[in-house]
């Protein structure tokens, strides 16, 4: 029997096993208590939305956390929701899932439709500082392999959601195409919805260099 594999907008992963162990480290990181790395929360939603109960999303997801839940002696993941309410979930449920949520391929659309105008941006900012940077947070010098170009505030999540509300985008399943052959990736079918969502985003995106993995 062929392994199934767990798709995330960012990263695969060729088993289930595979991305439990990815997840059960990334939660072993943290002190209870701890709030997660901006790559590590980026990672961790998009595998949020594999969860079969959108409720624990709620009204938007403002940060992750590790602690422990009140019914067990075991820590978990945690959500801050952005009107202050919080919620444990459990990474294996969102592993397990059989398939990405439609809510999931829109994300995973938006993000795609952006990715090459910030890949270019990251390449013209190295070329003209010379092929080295100072990481935004701690001031080191850094090269664009160890660099990334992420969203400060708001994150690329927010700007998702508020560009759905904003523009009154009921998602549906025709607004986006799956993988096939020689593409790897969901993307917009819809190009109208694909130039809006890249001008919304040119228009309250703000990106920094930071060295990968920074805490």
């Amino acid at each position: 029997m062929a392994r199934q594999t767990v798709e995330l907008p960012s990263i695969t992963f060729q088993s289930k096993t595979v991305a439990t162990a990815f997840f059960r480290r990334m939660l072993n990181r943290y002190r209870d208590g701890e709030e997660l790395t901006q790559d590590d929360d980026a990672i961790l939603f998009e595998l949020l939305q594999r969860h079969p109960d959108a409720e624990k999303i709620g009204v938007g997801v403002k940060l992750f956390y590790r602690d422990k839940t009140p019914d067990y002696p075991t820590s978990c993941f945690h959500i801050e929701r952005i009107d202050g309410s919080t919620t444990d979930f459990s990474y294996p449920t969102c592993i397990s899932a059989t398939s990405s949520t439609l809510a999931q391929q829109f994300y995973e659309a938006c993000r795609n439709a952006v990715s090459e105008n910030l890949t270019r941006q990251k390449n013209t900012l190295f070329k003209e500082a010379g092929g080295k940077m100072r990481c935004s947070k701690t001031g080191d010098i850094i090269t664009i392999d160890e660099a990334d170009y992420r969203h400060t505030t708001p994150k690329f999540r927010e700007i998702v959601s508020d560009f759905i509300t904003e523009n009154n985008i009921t998602i549906s399943p025709e607004m986006v195409t799956s993988s096939a052959d020689m593409q790897y990736a969901t993307r917009f079918v819809d190009l109208k919805i694909k130039d809006l969502f890249v001008r919304y985003h040119t228009a309250r995106a703000n990106l920094a260099m930071f060295r990968k993995h920074e805490r």
